[in-house]
């Protein structure tokens, strides 16, 4: 198999990942979707030589894995905060011009997405960060990733708009038993 194909393969499965997270109504399924869309997207990434979003992508799976228990560790949620420094120095480390800068950024607020307990405050903050990692993607030429990120955006607004509805306009749109 191809580095080509292997790498194609990877983004592919990944944006059907990315697409469903989404949808997810818990933090904890947001967080291990996201997890599993970040270990494909390190290899994707890796194979189309695109160093700072595939490092910064396998720093996103730790810390989504690492994000889980903040609810029931609130000292935890200061050290999870240590992570983001790293951010930077993975951004300088591997300097790639505009295409590391934008998933820096991205990957910054997908950081203060994950440090939310609110899954609407999550999705909310997170949905910041798609035009920057979009941004990545389109400058590395990745399709994949370019296709999660449209789809992530459509998906973010409408589960954002359901967010801010209130339990008594849930309810009234509920059919009757």
């Amino acid at each position: 198999m191809s580095t080509e194909t292997l790498a194609a393969i990877l983004g592919w499965i990944g944006t059907a990942i990315a697409i469903s997270w989404p949808l997810f109504r818990s933090r904890t399924g947001m967080l291990w979707a996201q997890t599993g869309v970040s270990v494909l997207f390190t290899g994707h990434y890796f194979l189309i030589d695109a160093v700072t979003g595939s490092i910064l992508n396998f720093l996103s799976g730790v810390q989504a894995a690492a994000a889980i228990p903040l609810g029931q560790k609130p000292a935890f949620r200061w050290l999870y905060l240590a992570t983001v420094p790293v951010i930077a120095t993975v951004m300088a480390l591997t300097w790639g011009g505009l295409a590391s800068a934008a998933a820096a950024a991205g990957m910054t607020l997908v950081s203060f997405a994950r440090w939310q307990l609110d899954p609407a405050k999550f999705r909310l903050i997170i949905a910041g960060s798609v035009p920057l990692w979009f941004t990545h993607n389109y400058l590395v030429g990745s399709w994949p990733g370019m296709i999660a990120d449209s789809s992530a955006a459509i998906l973010l607004a409408r589960a954002i708009w359901l967010d801010r509805r209130s339990p008594k306009d849930l309810a009234a749109n509920r059919p009757s038993e």
